[in-house]
């Protein structure tokens, strides 16, 4: 998704962990900046989530809300991240 306060695109990245080779890309269908920094332990209001924040298997269910098709989650041979890319 195209986030136009801060002209980024907001993205799921899956590298595999064995060659850690970009996999897929997944985007977000939306994105809620003060529910994100909550949920990814962001403690600065002001910082609009521009870094790589590692994914862990606790943070799937409140992905699910806005991700329009979900990846096939493994944690054990994939990891992912939450992503912005200035458009």
């Amino acid at each position: 998704m195209v986030d136009t306060e801060f002209e980024v695109r907001r993205y799921i990245t899956e590298f595999s962990e064995e060659t850690e080779e970009l996999l897929a890309e997944h985007d977000l269908f939306s994105f809620e900046l003060d529910k994100f920094q909550v949920e990814f332990g962001e403690l600065n209001t002001e910082n609009p989530m521009f870094d790589c924040y590692p994914i862990k298997e606790s943070n799937v269910g409140f992905l699910k809300k806005y991700i329009a098709k979900e990846p096939e989650w493994d944690f054990v041979n994939k990891s992912y991240f939450v992503e912005a890319h200035a458009i």
